[in-house]
């Protein structure tokens, strides 16, 4: 029967081990507590933005290479007064920006010697022009009502027929008259590139003492 007795007793030693080891075992549901190793310390982070790009700027409009450059013109003259108008043009010492250029015009008045009986009259006549220092005039030499008359001026308004007629006057030409008479013809201007502020003003006093011409903006010719 002893061995019975030793058979509890170990049975219960046993049993008692398990019993202390099971006692000292860590709580699982603590153990989760203590991995949550600083949880007071611990905050929410909020998913991070997108990276949005910023717009494209709006497309600037594309400038031209090269802007057409700015010219005027002052004319029209005929053989009458481009001589004057030259000498107020030299004065504005515009240099190589300055150039005469044929314009075609519709005039309607000119300044001339009446049409004389021959040729030789008419020779004779140019002559004299010639020595009060008239150079330029042009024998009218086709057929018509207006053969062997001296054109000395061909102008587009009346007012400028009568002014050259009044130079004429003072320099000792006496059997001149002006009129009308419409014809297209070919005349000179002045094309002046790239003007100042000061050159626009000077051209503007220019232009006031030669009545019937025009002064404008036009765009420069490719050259």
């Amino acid at each position: 029967m002893k061995w019975i007795f030793f058979l509890l007793l170990a049975a219960n030693l046993v049993f008692g081990g398990y019993v202390y080891l099971r006692e000292q075992a860590p709580n699982p549901d603590g153990q989760l507590v203590r991995n949550q190793l600083n949880a007071d310390q611990l905050r929410i982070v909020p998913p991070r933005a997108k990276h949005v790009m910023p717009p494209a700027p709006p497309a600037q409009p594309v400038q031209a290479s090269a802007a057409a450059s700015a010219c005027m013109e002052w004319g029209s003259f005929g053989g009458g007064e481009l001589a004057r108008a030259q000498v107020g043009v030299d004065r504005l010492a515009l240099g190589d920006r300055v150039r005469r250029i044929d314009v075609p015009v519709m005039a309607g008045f000119w300044v001339y010697i009446p049409p004389m009986k021959s040729k030789a009259e008419m020779d004779r006549k140019a002559g004299e022009l010639k020595d009060l220092g008239i150079i330029e005039h042009y024998p009218v030499m086709e057929t018509g009502r207006w053969r062997f008359a001296i054109s000395l001026g061909i102008f587009r308004s009346e007012e400028s027929a009568k002014k050259y007629l009044a130079t004429l006057r003072q320099k000792g030409v006496r059997s001149a008259i002006s009129g009308k008479r419409e014809q297209r013809v070919s005349q000179t201007a002045f094309l002046i590139t790239g003007p100042t502020d000061e050159d626009s003003a000077n051209l503007v006093v220019l232009k006031s003492e030669f009545p019937g011409t025009e002064l404008r903006a036009v765009e420069c010719p490719v050259s």
